[in-house]
């Protein structure tokens, strides 16, 4: 299975994340997973729109160019608005962020964000919220939320929903996905 490791850290010590990190892992058995790429953007002012974004073909096109850093910055400054980040270097919250192919058709219909607190290899012990964006009629669209609640309050707001399903889009666009 193949996955995004996102993690936002607050490097200038402002109380803002200005670091969002995008790490991309293949799970091998028997093995560490293993990291296969890297993509970072930073916000250099605080503003919560990153300035700057590095990372190569991202979107695997075979070329690196424009559209992949306007797609770097898109999923970073989405990922910034959720405030979940670190301070300092820390690598203790991010999201997990995968896709599963139910009907076997090669286009994923599930892309699943999992957030942790903890560290390591992503697994069920730092796993804290979790949330899924479903393509119910298999039309290549996300277009349900389930289980996605950031306050904690048992009802999923229409921010937070929103929020998921630019996640889960923007997240089939880089074609990390096995």
């Amino acid at each position: 299975m193949r996955y995004l490791r996102m993690t936002a850290q607050d490097r200038s010590g402002n109380g803002r994340a200005d670091t969002v990190l995008l790490r991309f892992y293949e799970e091998v058995p028997g093995q560490p997973d293993k990291l296969v790429f890297k993509a970072a953007a930073v916000d250099v002012n605080a503003d919560g729109v990153s300035d700057l974004q590095f990372g190569g073909d991202v979107n695997r096109d075979g070329r690196d160019n424009a559209k992949d850093e306007k797609l770097i910055r898109a999923f970073a400054n989405s990922f910034l608005k959720l405030g979940w980040f670190n301070l300092g270097k820390s690598w203790q919250r991010y999201i997990k962020v995968f896709a599963e192919n139910y009907h076997r058709d090669k286009t994923p219909n599930i892309v699943r964000l999992h957030i942790h607190e903890g560290t390591g290899t992503p697994r069920n012990q730092t796993l804290i919220y979790k949330a899924s964006v479903h393509d119910t009629d298999n039309d290549g669209t996300l277009d349900s939320v389930v289980y996605f609640d950031l306050e904690d309050e048992t009802i999923v707001s229409r921010k937070e929903e929103e929020w998921a399903k630019f996640m889960g889009r923007t997240f089939l666009k880089f074609k990390w996905y096995s």
